[in-house]
């Protein structure tokens, strides 16, 4: 095998998945071999044995995800195993780790969350290997103390939790590499140190009580935030032959992810709960002068009140949809069917579905594609991009004032096709541009007040333009107009 380009294996019914992840690896100089099922993948895997990992799918035809890992660790105990899945659950999670896997990519994901993993079990591998090269070495030469010591010291430096060794006089003798890199203020401080080159108080104070605890079990557990990261972290006395402390020992598990997702989740359902209390509320409000006769028999007042009930009747099923669509994109049962499109029809019909509501403001729509865009195919969901640009194309028209102007370029940008939409709206301030694709979030002012909405459009064109392996980004200023740029990848052409 070619260590300067490894070989990777990729397996996944889906060909939009498998040739996104080809082209992504592909760009980081790996070689890359696709299957279309388990069978394929076992079939490829043999015939070339030569792989340093394989990404592969849970829920696939012939053979399933499961199987397949089982079978390649059975072949090759180094390779590196990560399941790609949109059906990632804690039960899968653990029932593909206790098969061999080392981890899973949620579905969808980005370049930088496909490529870290990979890194890290690239790294873990190496250091396995390494660690069995010196144990065979070791075994010849029969140096068995320090052999053993080796496979201690090897096995905790792959240890992706950071480990910290301190003796009774309160002095680091131990840190393995994942504890130098989450702490570096310590990494390049001989050992043994004193415990004051660790900057983080509250890990300093949690080993100080565990050393001066005195004799018997105790392990101490505490959630430590060091930068952007909080982790678990777990302490506990070393006790010599007669009970006595001699040291203490600490584990610091990252647990920044599962603490993102719970406080994802708590905002989420408060978000919810205030977005459909407010509608409700005006309908509600509304409703009771009319039934209730309070404000006198007045049909054009009464007609213009169940008007704006029924606008904001609308906006909560809209959100009601919204919120359907993204909780399946995020379960992973939102499908998508990949082929090749012809991106500039499709923005296309997205002006067109919009053209009664920018004609009914007088705002004037123009589209622009150049010849060379015109013939390029993209590799995507027809539906799905439609929605896309529907969306954008609608939003700057809803946040463009009368008479305003809204345009849309389709161009040629190396691999990709780029579609911008632009217009000379309101726009938007620095802090609400970084927000803008966040769920719910909808900018505070006084024309915004006056435009029903949900906040949900922008998260979901990006949770689409994402599945698609594209980006999206955002130039606006306040008063001045918005631009949105999506980029996607172009499909290959047939030979």
């Amino acid at each position: 095998m070619n260590e300067d380009n490894p070989r990777i294996l990729v397996v996944d019914d889906e060909l939009g998945m498998r040739e996104g992840c080809r082209k992504i690896l592909t760009a980081e100089g790996f070689e890359v071999e696709t299957a279309e099922d388990g069978l394929a993948g076992l079939e490829t895997f043999k015939r070339r044995p030569s792989f340093v990992a394989a990404l592969v799918d849970l829920k696939m035809p012939r053979m399933g995800g499961i199987e397949l890992i089982e079978k390649l660790r059975a072949l090759d105990t180094d390779i590196v195993l990560l399941v790609i899945t949109a059906y990632a659950t804690i039960d899968t999670a653990v029932e593909a780790t206790k098969r061999g896997a080392y981890g899973y990519i949620p579905k969808p994901f980005t370049p930088d969350e496909l490529l870290l993993p990979i890194r890290n079990g690239l790294d873990r591998r190496a250091l396995s290997i390494e660690a069995k090269r010196l144990r065979e070495e070791r075994e010849r030469r029969l140096l068995e103390l320090a052999s053993e010591r080796s496979k201690s010291n090897t096995i905790i430096n792959c240890m992706t939790d950071g480990v910290f060794v301190v003796n009774r006089e309160k002095q680091i003798v131990l840190r393995n590499a994942a504890a130098a890199r989450i702490m570096p203020e310590s990494a390049h401080v001989p050992l043994p140190a004193p415990l004051t080159v660790l900057t983080c108080a509250p890990l300093r104070d949690l080993l100080g009580e565990t050393l001066d605890a005195g004799s018997g079990p105790l392990i101490v557990s505490k959630e430590i935030a060091l930068d952007k990261c909080t982790y678990m972290v777990n302490v506990s006395p070393v006790l010599d032959p007669s009970g006595e402390t001699s040291g203490a020992v600490t584990v610091l598990r990252d647990i920044t992810a599962l603490k993102k997702l719970e406080t994802a989740k708590s905002m989420f359902v408060s978000m919810v709960a205030h977005e459909i209390k407010n509608p409700l509320a005006v309908i509600e409000g509304y409703l009771n002068v009319i039934l209730t006769g309070i404000a006198g028999q007045d049909p054009k007042r009464d007609r213009e009140m169940l008007q704006k009930s029924l606008l904001r009747a609308r906006t909560l099923r809209t959100m009601v949809a919204e919120l359907m669509n993204l909780t399946a994109m995020e379960t992973g049962h939102f499908t998508i069917a990949r082929s090749p499109i012809d991106i500039a029809k499709v923005t296309a019909d997205a002006v067109e579905f919009t053209k009664e509501k920018a004609r009914d403001k007088g705002i004037e729509v123009a589209l622009d594609c150049d010849d060379q865009a015109a013939s390029e195919r993209v590799l995507a969901d027809r539906d799905a991009m439609l929605s896309v640009f529907t969306n954008l194309i609608d939003n700057a028209i809803k946040y463009t004032p009368a008479h305003g102007r809204v345009g849309i370029r389709v161009e040629q940008n190396g691999m990709y096709v780029k579609v911008t939409v632009w217009d000379t709206g309101i726009g938007m301030a620095p802090e609400e541009r970084d927000r803008a694709f966040d769920e719910f979030f909808r900018a505070k002012n006084e024309y915004t007040a006056k435009v029903p909405g949900t906040g949900l459009g922008l998260t979901i064109v990006k949770r689409l333009v994402d599945m698609h392996h594209g980006t999206i980004t955002v130039i606006t200023q306040r008063g001045k107009g918005s631009e949105f740029t999506v980029r996607l990848p172009k499909a290959e052409k047939a030979p």
